[in-house]
């Protein structure tokens, strides 16, 4: 693992671990997908013989490609959690390409992730691993509609992606019918505008802003709320891949209530509540009638319990050993192409604008000729090594 990696939440000092944990310099630190190593990797495999090696990076990052070249026969798993069908540049592309044909398996946190490497010829055993949660920290609360005050949260990133303005018209809406505050977990530069938005709706007394909490902290407050919102909307270049917050809220007894934005729809299952994304009018309206009906809240409270209760770290452990098994059984190969991964796991989230296969650069989506011969010539590009 990188010995630094400076991004607000990185684990400064290393826990204590039944496991030995190699700690090696890297280029381009918080690069997600253009850091290295700059050690010789090979050394370490040669020092550590696995019997797998588990790059928990995208295929087509400069990371995967060091440790797939070191890693010679032994076989190999990456993680994926992009889940729009991109078009990389050069070399991302190459590297991409010769990474699905390497990696004898794959671990997507989403089905839309798996639906973009097996839609990009990724042929070998793929597992959806979601994302998991701490069981002796997040446990239900007490959580009733009776209560008063209502407590909605907004947890993440305070970017203009997250919905912070969103979230207060939903509690303005709200406060119409009854008493409701919301409590605003996290940092960034949307903060100061949802502030101001705050006071010119009326709101300034009713949302507590917060910084970012420890684990526990977290877990305490979401068993405070009753409504969790992810108002989160997809960009030109970024949906959801995945929402952690809502493992952690559901498994805390809030009940989840988001726009239909990237993966949120796949995680939030039958107990959350979903609108299509961007209608304010329409999510205010849906948790209203929730937080108004305590026997459809409770059951959606109960749903959430029992739809995360298959996803603490140990359960998620137990299924990711079970992969390295069928892994290292070498099974066959299984069809691959963007029609048999629509068949298997669905369709992929799609970018603003809903064009298929966008550019990972936003400044090459203009559809004009030039662009289109630019894809064609990516496309020819990715299909050598």
């Amino acid at each position: 693992m990188p010995d630094f990696w400076p991004e607000r939440g990185a684990q400064e000092q290393l826990s204590a671990e039944p496991f030995r944990v190699i700690e090696l310099s890297v280029r381009r630190p918080s690069d997600v997908n253009r850091n290295s190593y700059a050690a010789d990797v090979a050394e370490v495999i040669h020092d550590v013989q696995p019997d797998l090696v588990d790059i928990h990076e995208e295929p087509f990052s400069l990371a995967s490609r060091q440790w797939l070249r070191a890693a010679n026969a032994l076989p190999c798993v990456a993680y994926a959690a992009q889940n729009v069908d991109k078009r990389f540049p050069p070399p991302f592309a190459q590297y991409e390409r010769a990474a699905l044909s390497q990696l004898a398996g794959i671990s997507p946190c989403s089905a839309q992730a798996a639906s973009v490497v097996r839609g990009k010829g990724f042929a070998g055993v793929i597992e959806v691993l979601p994302l998991g949660r701490d069981a002796a920290a997040y446990r239900s609360g007490g959580q009733s509609t009776a209560d008063d005050p209502l407590v909605l949260g907004l947890v993440g990133r305070l970017v203009p992606e997250k919905g912070v303005a969103d979230a207060l018209h939903v509690l303005a809406a709200i406060r119409r019918a009854r008493d409701a505050r919301l409590v605003v977990i996290g940092q960034g530069p949307e903060e100061t505008p949802g502030r101001a938005l705050a006071g010119e709706l009326g709101l300034s007394e009713a949302v507590d802003w917060q910084p970012w909490r420890s684990g526990e902290q977290m877990a305490a407050a979401y068993r405070s709320m009753h409504a969790v919102l992810i108002p989160s909307r997809t960009t030109e270049t970024w949906t959801e891949q995945f929402g952690r917050v809502i493992v952690e809220a559901q498994a805390s007894g809030a009940v989840v209530a988001g726009y239909e934005s990237g993966s949120i729809p796949e995680v939030l299952g039958a107990a959350g509540v979903s609108v299509p994304e961007g209608d304010i009018s329409a999510l205010s309206s849906a948790v209203t009638r929730l937080l108004a009906d305590e026997v459809s809240y409770q059951r959606r409270r109960t749903e959430g319990l029992y739809q995360v209760e298959g996803m603490t770290w140990e359960q998620i452990g137990r299924r990711q050993r079970a992969f390295y098994e069928r892994v290292l059984a070498r099974p066959a190969a299984v069809p691959a192409g963007r029609s048999a991964a629509r068949v298997e796991f669905g369709a992929p989230a799609t970018l603003l604008g809903g064009v298929p296969r966008p550019f990972a650069l936003p400044l090459l989506r203009r559809d004009n000729r030039a662009t289109r011969a630019l894809g064609s010539l990516l496309d020819a590009l990715s299909s050598s090594r």
